[in-house]
């Protein structure tokens, strides 16, 4: 059987072109204003389902492993540019420092475990950090969600690229790897040696 990683990342670039034509057409800003969250919520479910059930993508979420989806969480330090936006008044302050600070603790608990070898109190750690982490993508959505039916046109940021790759790619597999990594969690071996 042929290593399922590349075929997932093929998958992966196939939907971030896909997003990223989206947001050339500024396609979130056409749609419904509760529709957005929805979609987040859709697409989320749909890799996590097929994360948990498919097993070729299981297997490369495994080849991964579990320092390749730590790392890939630090990319949340991306909070800082919602936050200088905020600044330049191009996006609200509730978005802004609920998803801008929640990402950037995220990004630091994934730094910090990155580099945590196995051992006591890892398993605990990684628990507490999948939490916030999880918590901090729920909030930012549903704030985002609120925003945009509360008060249209706030959310324009996110419409168009580079920030419309955020809603419509990232949010999701951000999410789903948390998911995951509660699968992982629930397992009987060391997490690290699991998700390898």
């Amino acid at each position: 059987m042929k290593a399922p990683l590349p075929r997932f990342l093929l998958l992966l670039a196939a939907w971030g072109l896909a997003a990223t034509a989206a947001g050339a057409i500024h396609l979130l800003f056409r749609l419904p204003p509760f529709f957005v969250p929805l979609l987040v919520g859709g697409l989320t479910v749909a890799l996590t389902v097929a994360a948990l059930r498919a097993t070729w993508i299981g297997g490369a979420f495994r080849q991964v492993g579990l320092r390749g989806l730590l790392a890939f969480h630090v990319m949340r330090f991306v909070g800082f540019y919602f936050l200088w936006l905020h600044a330049q008044g191009r996006l609200p302050a509730e978005f802004a420092d609920r998803a801008g600070w929640g990402d950037v603790v995220a990004a630091t608990g994934a730094l910090i475990l990155l580099f945590w070898p196995e051992g006591p109190g890892f398993r605990r750690a990684l628990a507490f950090w999948n939490v916030i982490g999880l918590a901090d993508l729920f909030v930012a959505v549903g704030t985002a969600g609120w925003l945009n039916v509360g008060r249209p046109g706030s959310m324009i940021e996110l419409a168009g690229l580079p920030l419309t790759l955020v809603p419509l790619w990232i949010v999701p597999l951000l999410m789903t790897s948390h998911f995951v990594i509660f699968r992982w969690l629930g397992g009987s071996e060391p997490v690290a040696s699991a998700a390898a």
